[in-house]
């Protein structure tokens, strides 16, 4: 399938075997004109669609020939770093909010690039407003992590830019497909070819549940932090204004951390990942909007402060861990309240293990076997009378009584 040049560069990254989402859409790449592809975080789904990409370019056409929309602009540097691995000479720019817009602009006014990486509000400015960018020569059009991009705002935005690349290939991949994005993605992508693996099954991450009360959440969050060993681990709240509260949680019981939310700067931001990257904390405290595009290896521990609101940014969450097929462990902290949330996620392919915190130690719950009694078997069970005063062999008459009124029940007194 693949140009001799490509396949040099597919051994230099030192793949030999490929994962099930990359296997098949090199299957389905040539053959279907638009595809959809489904699977969890961490199972190689960018270099699924670069490599194919990159295999089709015509090196002599200078103009825009793909274009690969992504929602934050961590995102956009790290699918360029990706292509970067693979490129034999073509010419790719990456848009973010972080550049020079003029600059930008002057430099398309002169070259165009034979392959684009943007968030969408960049190429809607650039392509749209602007007209500097001409994405309408582009042959295959990108949107990764498609699930990230639920506000309306985004979809707005995006309607633009489909517009501009409708006789493109489309190619969709996300980890979840929300209900919200069933419509849309039906307008735009008709009769795609579907490869749906997002089962999280996949992926080798042990899905923990610690059962709490609200009151007691911070408490048993600092008795949790101290059970577990991380080589990095990722904390995450649900609105951003929880970040600071946990974070400070962790300070308390003197656990070097690090925070980050949809509010940090670029700059600050890049800061971050860099000390992230050399090991200077064993924390990191997130929101959900703070976590997108974060590009962040060797995650062995999440930690869920409490369920998210939208349940897709559970798997987001967890697929922090287990990348590139090692293992992980997903730990939520739980209320009875969060039950229709737990079966929710349960019925998505998620399998759950109890936990205890035990000292300081996180413990399995052994769940106790089912009895085999019917209902009026234990109703006669319980009117045995226990004895009053502890005798001889008091607990094989108790257990004789038992079974003879059990049998009573089910043989009829025999």
């Amino acid at each position: 399938m693949f140009k001799t040049s490509i396949q040099e560069k597919i051994n230099a990254l030192g793949y030999k075997t490929f994962t099930p989402i990359q296997e098949a859409v090199f299957k389905a790449y040539p053959k279907e004109q638009h595809i959809i592809g489904l699977a969890p975080t961490g199972t190689g789904k960018t270099h699924a669609y670069l490599i194919p990409i990159v295999n089709e370019l015509d090196l002599n056409y200078e103009a825009v020939q793909a274009v690969i929309c992504v929602p934050t602009n961590e995102l956009v540097a790290q699918v360029e770093n990706m292509l970067k691995s693979v490129n034999i000479g073509f010419s790719v720019k990456a848009f973010t909010t972080s550049k020079d817009r003029l600059r930008e602009l002057d430099a398309l006014s002169k070259k165009q690039p034979q392959i684009v990486i943007s968030t969408p509000g960049r190429l809607e400015d650039y392509a749209i407003k602007e007209g500097k960018l001409k994405i309408h020569t582009a042959k295959v059009f990108v949107l990764d992590e498609a699930d990230m991009m639920l506000d309306m705002d985004f979809m707005t935005t995006l309607d633009r830019v489909f517009y501009a690349v409708r006789d493109a290939k489309m190619l969709l991949f996300s980890a979840t497909l929300p209900e919200g994005l069933t419509k849309w993605i039906d307008t735009y992508f008709g009769k795609a070819f579907k490869i749906d693996l997002k089962d999280p099954s996949v992926l080798k991450i042990t899905h923990g549940l610690v059962y709490t009360r609200f009151e007691t959440r911070d408490h048993d969050f600092k008795r949790l932090v101290k059970t577990i060993n991380p080589f990095l681990c990722m904390v995450f709240v649900s609105k951003k204004e929880q970040v600071d509260h946990v974070y400070q949680q962790l300070m308390d019981v003197g656990i070097k951390a690090i925070r980050i939310s949809g509010d940090t700067p670029p700059r600050e931001r890049k800061t971050i990942l860099d000390d992230i990257k050399q090991l200077k904390y064993t924390y990191i405290v997130s929101s959900d909007l703070g976590s997108r595009g974060l590009d962040i290896i060797g995650v062995s521990h999440v930690i869920h402060y409490e369920l998210p609101y939208h349940l897709e940014y559970y798997i987001h969450r967890s697929g922090r861990t287990g990348r590139a097929n090692q293992t992980g462990v997903s730990l939520a902290l739980v209320t009875n309240e969060n039950s229709r949330k737990i079966e929710n996620l349960v019925k998505r392919g998620i399998t759950f293990q109890r936990f205890q915190i035990d000292g300081e130690t996180l413990v399995p719950v052994i769940k106790k076997a089912k009895s085999n009694l019917s209902e009026e078997e234990l109703q006669a069970i319980r009117k045995v009378k226990k004895p009053t005063k502890v005798s001889p062999n008091y607990k094989k008459k108790n257990k004789k009584l038992v079974k003879k009124a059990r049998n009573a029940v089910r043989f009829g007194g025999k």
